[in-house]
């Protein structure tokens, strides 16, 4: 581990672990196929400026995440356990590489991530909109 993660080339380092191993997961390798078809290089630009924007607010990113893995699940299906594999390589990667409080936050954040995609892209409410369907107390929207 070299600390926290504080820049964007941290970010870089990060995603080039993990990528090297979505790409070849047993589970996560067919839904990767366009990115290993068009290389790393051309994903790994969009990538930073997500996470970047993520971790350090830095407002580079400017796409739709949820567009693209509708795109990519119409072509190669995935669900749940997918998002679980994903989030598991993620978070061992986090893990071997930094820790702190921004290292921390992309474990929530790629927990949270990952949640959210898989409720939009199979259909199912999210968490607060079913906990306000059922009437959950402490779950109404702020006034």
């Amino acid at each position: 581990m070299t600390g926290d993660l504080t820049c964007r080339a941290d970010v870089e380092a990060l995603l080039r672990r993990f990528y090297g191993r979505a790409l070849i997961d047993d589970l996560l390798a067919e839904p990767f196929t366009e990115v290993r078809e068009q290389g790393l290089e051309s994903h790994l630009p969009v990538m930073c400026d997500f996470w970047e924007t993520v971790l350090f607010g830095a407002g580079t990113y400017r796409g739709s995440a949820f567009r693209v893995h509708q795109r990519v699940r119409s072509q190669h299906p995935f669900g749940a356990e997918h998002f679980d594999r994903w989030l598991e390589l993620w978070h061992r990667t986090v893990d071997e590489m930094y820790t702190g409080p921004h290292a921390d936050r992309a474990k929530v954040q790629g927990a949270g991530i990952a949640t959210s995609m898989n409720r939009r892209l199979s259909g199912l409410p999210s968490v607060a909109a079913e906990a306000l369907r059922l009437g959950v107390p402490g779950s109404a929207p702020p006034a």
